[in-house]
């Protein structure tokens, strides 16, 4: 099932809003509405998916951190990711996990920042291994059918 939105608490909806409207900004999203308490994100022609809602900081001597959250935004490429990560580093976020593929599955290419307040956000480009396949398979399919028609036109006396 896909994810349809996620919302974060943030203590500065202003501060939070510049954040991830550069965070965001390599993989098309933008502002689609903006309300009072809360700022909806999507990208262009798209629905808003990603929500940022005002909530005050923990009161003193409440234990901060508690809570955080974990979002992940998928990207289409490689190089999209590490636009990603270049751009939090940019906008105040803070490594939490440099471009790279990551051990969880073959093919899981990934970045995390951890934003103004904390939460870790991921961004992701995932091509699993049968679907690498499939994007050679033409070419190496091609040259076999080539070969093939070769042979079997040189053994036919086509002159080949």
């Amino acid at each position: 099932m896909p994810l349809a939105h996620v919302s974060l608490p943030v203590s500065s909806l202003s501060k939070s809003t510049a954040f991830y409207t550069t965070l965001l900004a390599p993989l098309g999203y933008g502002i689609y509405l903006s309300l009072e308490e809360t700022v909806g994100m999507g990208p262009k022609y798209g629905a808003p998916d990603f929500w940022l809602h005002h909530c005050p900081k923990e009161k003193e001597g409440e234990k901060e951190g508690v809570s955080k959250t974990h979002v992940c935004f998928s990207a289409s490429s490689q190089k999209q990711v590490k636009a990603f990560y270049e751009a939090g580093l940019k906008a105040g976020g803070k490594d939490n996990g440099k471009p790279g593929e990551r051990n969880y599955t073959k093919g899981y290419y990934a970045a995390y920042i951890l934003d103004l307040e904390g939460n870790n956000v991921e961004c992701l480009y995932y091509q699993p291994l049968w679907l690498t396949a499939m994007q050679y398979a033409p070419s190496v399919l091609g040259a076999a059918a080539i070969g093939a028609v070769a042979w079997w036109g040189g053994n036919a006396g086509w002159g080949l």
